[in-house]
């Protein structure tokens, strides 16, 4: 044997092993990521069973402390991968970033059923054209973020999708809001909390939107 030869065969194990640690990092990344998405969705179901009057809003506020916390644990571990992993599909800071995206969107949809359970909102059901469009937007998102370790160059497409499904929040919040402010005069006590209520579900339509930003960012400059 060659000496060339006999240093490839030294270097190949090595390598093998360096290919399989580096593909543990990154599944760990997916995980932690995708588990932060699954809270998210979790918590906009959560609140979907709210305003259809499947649950009271207390129970509401009292499930959605543990699907926070869930969500918090599962950034807990990205965080924590992020500052052991040297290859990742997207640049560390951007997964950072996106994690705290994802996190302000759960947060925004906590302090929604929070808000809803201390001001004791009797018509629910009026929130359900723009929690419905939350629960496409936070599917499209994940479905976007799924696409960075399985199919990274559809990313910015998937971001794309996000993006309008979040537009789809705002719209009905347009919708709501015009009902509030149509000449009527003084708003009501009532109608002073439904406004604040619905602009917490416009918030949320943002924040998935900026997700869905660092998602096209961190996916352009890797040349996706």
């Amino acid at each position: 044997m060659s000496v060339d030869e006999e240093m490839t065969s030294v270097k190949a194990p090595w390598r093998r092993l360096r290919s399989s640690w580096r593909a543990r990092r990154s599944s760990d990344l997916s995980k932690a990521l995708l588990g932060q998405m699954r809270a998210a969705a979790e918590g906009a179901v959560l609140a979907r069973d709210m305003v259809d009057k499947k649950i009271s809003p207390s129970q509401a506020r009292e499930r959605i402390a543990d699907v926070e916390h869930s969500g918090d644990e599962m950034r807990g571990q990205l965080v924590d991968r992020l500052s052991k992993t040297l290859v990742s599909p997207l640049d560390r800071e951007d997964l950072f970033r996106l994690s705290r995206s994802v996190d302000d969107v759960l947060d925004t949809i906590r302090d929604f059923v929070r808000e809803a359970d201390l001001y004791q909102i009797e018509k629910r059901k009026t929130y359900r054209p723009l929690v419905d469009a939350v629960v496409v937007a936070i599917e499209s998102l994940e479905d976007a973020v799924a696409s960075v370790w399985s199919k990274p160059q559809r990313v910015p497409m998937k971001a794309l999708d996000a993006k309008k499904a979040a537009r789809a929040v705002n719209r009905a919040y347009q919708d709501q809001f015009a009902k509030i402010v149509d000449g009527n005069g003084e708003m009501s006590p009532q109608a002073l909390k439904h406004r604040e209520l619905i602009k917490r579900l416009d918030w949320v339509g943002i924040r998935i939107n900026e997700a869905a930003d660092v998602l096209t960012d961190g996916a352009l400059k890797r040349g996706y």
